[in-house]
């Protein structure tokens, strides 16, 4: 239990970021769900300031200014020989590897994964943003059929339509009902919100007001919200007091407050930052959106 304490005290401290240590290390390590993503370096302690040198860094190199004399030669020799993306798309990949790959927060929150026993597969989803699948060892399996099939379905993406909504073209998997299933039921979700999720977001083909991050929210509205229903970050009760996502939340505060009381106060507040975040879903959606247009 000593890599419990040393971690407990670093989520208290901030030297691993929070909800991170919360929901996707102590809650897999405790058996209250599967497995968990980390999205890097977004959801680091530092990653703003690691994604602002990464692309500092590749407007510099991409100038012919790269601060040392040995990656200004091998870009060169790279323009060369790459198609422009594929430069640009080189370049990029470099930077995180120089910048977020080498960082102090990185390596600790890596660390801290196998001090508990877990593992992680590494997935790139785009060349500056890397998923961390985090699950306990016997369900390694499980993580690789599910990232296959995930690269499966990207390859098949279909001829690009402009009156579709980019992230159509930048997540085909969430059109994919039994990916999405796979996906849910690794995570911990409760069946009926997972079947609640996969029915918004088919309906979403025809609707878009029926996506689930618009329908939690609406629900919301009208309905009384129990917290503890909002256990994880990004999950969507079927609906608001759902018993078995309620369920869910009572686990994960009863075993990270056995773990320390300190830890049990914490996950509260994150309860509640959660549901917050449900209710301003349609907002989120509309910015992530408009960020995916300008890149």
């Amino acid at each position: 239990m000593g890599a419990e304490r040393e971690i407990t005290e670093d989520i208290l401290s901030g030297r691993l970021e929070p909800r991170v240590g919360l929901e996707c290390l102590l809650l897999v390590s405790r058996g209250v769900r599967p497995g968990a993503i980390v999205t890097v370096p977004a959801e680091l302690p530092d990653g703003e300031v690691l994604g602002a040198q990464v692309d500092y860094e590749f407007r510099a190199r991409l100038a012919g200014q790269a601060q040392d004399l040995k990656t200004r030669l091998t870009d060169a020799m790279e323009r060369r020989r790459k198609k422009p993306l594929e430069f640009k798309a080189y370049v990029l990949r470099s930077a995180f590897e120089n910048n977020v790959m080498s960082s102090a927060s990185y390596f600790r929150h890596r660390e801290a994964v196998f001090a508990l026993g877990l593992d992680l597969e590494e997935s790139e989803v785009r060349p500056t943003i890397r998923e961390w699948y985090v699950h306990r060892r016997e369900d390694r399996p499980r993580v690789l059929e599910l990232l296959r099939r995930r690269r499966e379905i990207q390859r098949a993406r279909t001829q690009f339509d402009p009156s579709r909504p980019v992230s159509y073209y930048v997540y085909p998997e969430e059109r994919d009902p039994e990916y999405l299933r796979s996906l849910g039921r690794l995570l911990g979700y409760p069946e009926c919100c997972i079947e609640a999720y996969v029915a918004g977001r088919e309906a979403a083909e025809r609707d878009p007001e029926a996506i689930p991050e618009r329908r939690a929210a609406r629900q919301l509205e009208s309905e009384s919200a129990e917290p503890e229903a909002y256990w994880l970050k990004d999950f969507f009760p079927c609906r608001p007091a759902c018993p078995a996502a309620r369920a869910k939340g009572r686990e994960a505060l009863a075993a990270l407050a056995a773990a320390d009381a300190r830890l049990g106060d914490l996950y509260r507040e994150h309860l509640g930052r959660n549901l917050a975040r449900v209710r301003a879903g349609p907002e989120l959606i509309q910015a992530h959106e408009e960020w995916l247009r300008r890149r």
